[in-house]
């Protein structure tokens, strides 16, 4: 009878199993998520995030997705401003990208 049940346990199992192996799906710009009616929550930085995304059972875990040019160009025109240089006041956005977590 036991052993049964055991059997019949490891079997259940690995069915479950199957449902959760990762999968992979396209990253999202969180302003997507944002207009689809996802709302922001907060990580803590656990795992390099900036902020998560929910939408009832759908997460999204988001992550700064910049370049070392655009830092620079971002970080030179930030400090003509506070020199009083600024010849404008375009600079690139900060591009965060989401990924679904299963």
């Amino acid at each position: 009878m036991m052993r049964a049940i055991a059997i019949s346990a490891m079997a259940f199992a690995g069915t479950i199993a199957t449902a959760y192996e990762p999968g992979q799906s396209d990253y999202v710009f969180s302003s997507d998520l944002v207009a689809q009616g996802f709302t922001p929550f907060g990580t803590g930085g656990s795992g390099n995030t900036v902020y998560g995304m929910t939408n009832g059972s759908d997460i999204y875990l988001c992550f700064l997705f910049d370049t070392p040019e655009d830092q620079a160009t971002r970080q030179t025109a930030l400090l003509a401003e506070l020199a009083g240089n600024a010849t404008g006041r375009t600079i690139p956005n900060i591009p965060v990208v989401c990924l679904m977590t299963q």
